[in-house]
């Protein structure tokens, strides 16, 4: 009898069965990629090895052990896509950063990494992806935390909680790891045989390790909040305000530093379970954080940027054994051009359009935003450009009444209304 073929090892066949799931799951990523004003790209599963050596970092685990490398017939050196954020930041120097800022994208689809197969982690996986370039300010942190929270939550997966950390710029971080390496000096030998590597190649990996013993001696280390510059200390503490105003729960996790080499200030992760729960790689659901270098360093102009990604393998297998009950919709919401616009200027307003917008989420009216905005004439211009009917203003003024302006685009007329009967008079 002739030997059966069967697939390769760390690939996954998504059978009928789980049709519905991933079905859902990606109608969900457009529902919110529409709502909050990101367009989709698409990139190319091929890419030039060195895009990941100078981005991804030549000490990461994706780079050392994990990649799919190859030589192609003309001599040049290729990878299967390991991660999107660099392929993205490629795309963006090459045709996007001419563009106004910000420029929000999202993507989704395929990804190889050749590592140890495991339940929810296979060699050819797939993501969702959201980044925004071209924006400094916290309230771009918060934008992404607050879509991915609304993703779980439409997903019906509850029990998550979200931690955050700062890493801080390249200055600050230097000091850090100049005295993390002070504390771990007599201590290496102690370590598990990866993180005895790491200290000579990325320190602050070290505090990501999972081994039970690199953890005990972790707990008495430095933490890098202590070591933050004064810029970095004010950003980190904005985004936490922003996320407490918008009642985001989140934890502080002193030990959250990522595994890539380009992030920089505030890093975040989605974990399945409790917070007190023993700390397992197999938890996390959503990550990312800032990379205001990378931009710059792969050649394009200095420009900040901000994303996450989650892993669609890990939250259907999350679906399957839980017993949750998702179906995709009838019909996909937000496809109809906007007829609202809110424009919110002033830091204290930008904060306040978070719930007014998640108010709009909730009935399924889609609204323009763009809360990076800081000129009511420019977003009154582009408004006017994409025939939106009805603005909705708040200033600093409106934002400490708890009032909004609503103004009629078409006859130039405008009136104050208190901004728990926005709804009431956008359907009027």
């Amino acid at each position: 009898m002739t030997n059966k073929i069967q697939k390769v090892k760390g690939m996954i066949d998504v059978l009928p069965e789980d049709q519905d799931i991933w079905t859902r799951i990606y109608q969900l990523v457009f529902e919110l990629a529409n709502f909050y004003g990101f367009s989709q790209i698409i990139t190319p599963v091929i890419e030039k090895e060195e895009l990941f050596l100078r981005s991804s970092g030549r000490g990461s685990d994706i780079v050392q052990k994990q990649m799919y490398s190859f030589t192609t017939k003309g001599g040049e050196r290729v990878v299967l896509r390991p991660e999107f954020t660099p392929s993205l930041v490629r795309a963006y120097i090459e045709s996007l950063q001419v563009k106004p800022k910000p420029v929000k994208l999202y993507t989704q689809g395929p990804l190889f990494r050749y590592e140890n197969p495991q339940k929810g982690r296979y060699r050819e996986f797939n993501q969702f992806d959201f980044e925004i370039f071209g924006d400094a300010s916290p309230i771009a942190d918060a934008l992404l935390i607050q879509l991915f929270s609304q993703f779980l939550i439409d997903i019906k997966i509850k029990n998550f909680f979200i931690e955050i950390n700062s890493i801080g710029c390249r200055s600050c971080r230097e000091k850090y790891k100049t005295e993390l390496k002070k504390y771990y000096r007599y201590k290496i030998k102690s370590l598990c045989p990866s993180c005895q590597k790491r200290y000579k190649i990325n320190i602050l990996r070290i505090l990501d390790c999972k081994e039970e013993k690199c953890q005990r001696i972790r707990q008495f280390s430095p933490q890098i909040i202590d070591f933050l510059c004064d810029s970095c200390k004010e950003h980190f503490q904005k985004l936490i305000d922003v996320l407490d105003e918008i009642e985001v729960s989140y934890v502080i996790n002193p030990y959250l530093v990522r595994g890539l080499d380009y992030y920089s200030g505030p890093v975040f992760e989605f974990k399945l379970g409790d917070p007190g729960e023993k700390d397992k790689d197999d938890l996390t659901l959503i990550a990312g954080g800032r990379f205001d270098y990378l931009i710059s360093e792969l050649g394009g102009k200095d420009t900040p940027a901000v994303g996450g990604a989650g892993g669609i393998e890990r939250i259907v297998e999350i679906i399957k054994n839980n017993n949750i009950k998702i179906s995709p919709n009838s019909t996909n919401k937000f496809l109809s051009k906007p007829k609202t616009c809110l424009i919110p200027i002033g830091e204290l307003a930008k904060i306040k359009v978070f719930k007014i917008l998640k108010v709009f989420y909730n009935k399924n009216i889609r609204v323009y935003q763009n809360i990076s905005g800081s000129n009511l004439s420019a977003e009154l211009a582009r408004a006017n450009k994409m025939k939106i009917k009805y603005a909705l203003i708040i200033g600093q003024k409106e934002a400490m009444d708890e009032k909004i302006i609503l103004r009629d685009m078409e006859k130039g007329t405008q009136k104050i209304i208190n901004q728990k009967e926005i709804l009431k008079e956008i359907k009027k």
